[in-house]
């Protein structure tokens, strides 16, 4: 009955709207609130963070890591986050050009998308679960879960750490598998 509650008010979605998350518990075992946008359209996303990792602001924050980092390790981690945003923001021909010579990007991205069934902006579905997903604006851990340490590469680290300087959008664009004891706040309903 939940699940066709937030189907329904979802439908009535036009545009963008903010939606609330409470006591959200993920796979960690964190349980948090969070507040994020519904609606919004990721191909521009992906093209407007493409030009922030490009802009020259962004450039000088990227040089500026060669005194901390390894030149071309730093160099390595930009070039591959900016290809795999120009793949991405391509046009469709060009997507279907990169996925006929098995391009990795455009294989993920394509097999990321089939994977789910859209029900309506900002809600798809997957093995009759449903998920609500958009652009998080605000968090708050209620209870702090519990991550294993992991040993990252020395490219992811300074992967991560320029697409924080470039800010870029697509690293705060979530979905949420919603369960039973969540509650959402939808265009100031609660479900």
């Amino acid at each position: 009955m939940k699940n066709l509650k937030t189907i329904i008010k979802v439908k009535e979605i036009n545009g963008t709207s903010f939606v609330g998350v409470s006591n959200y518990t993920n796979s960690k075992g964190e349980i948090s609130n969070q507040t994020f946008i519904v609606g919004i359209n990721y191909a521009n996303l992906l093209s407007n963070d493409l030009k922030n990792i490009k802009s020259i602001s962004t450039m000088r924050k990227v040089v500026a890591m060669f005194t901390d980092n390894e030149k071309a390790i730093v160099k390595k981690g930009y070039n591959e986050l900016v290809s795999s945003l120009v793949k991405r923001t391509a046009s469709e021909k060009e997507k279907e050009q990169l996925l006929a010579n098995n391009d990795s990007t455009i294989v993920r991205s394509v097999a990321q998308s089939e994977a789910y069934v859209s029900v309506s902006k900002g809600l798809k579905a997957k093995e009759g679960a449903l998920y609500i997903y958009g652009l998080c604006v605000a968090k708050t851990i209620l209870k702090k879960g519990v991550y294993p340490t992991t040993k990252k590469q020395v490219k992811t680290v300074i992967k991560n750490q320029i697409k924080k300087l470039a800010e870029l959008r697509e690293v705060k664009y979530k979905q949420f598998k919603l369960g039973q004891t969540e509650t959402l706040k939808l265009q100031g309903v609660e479900i």
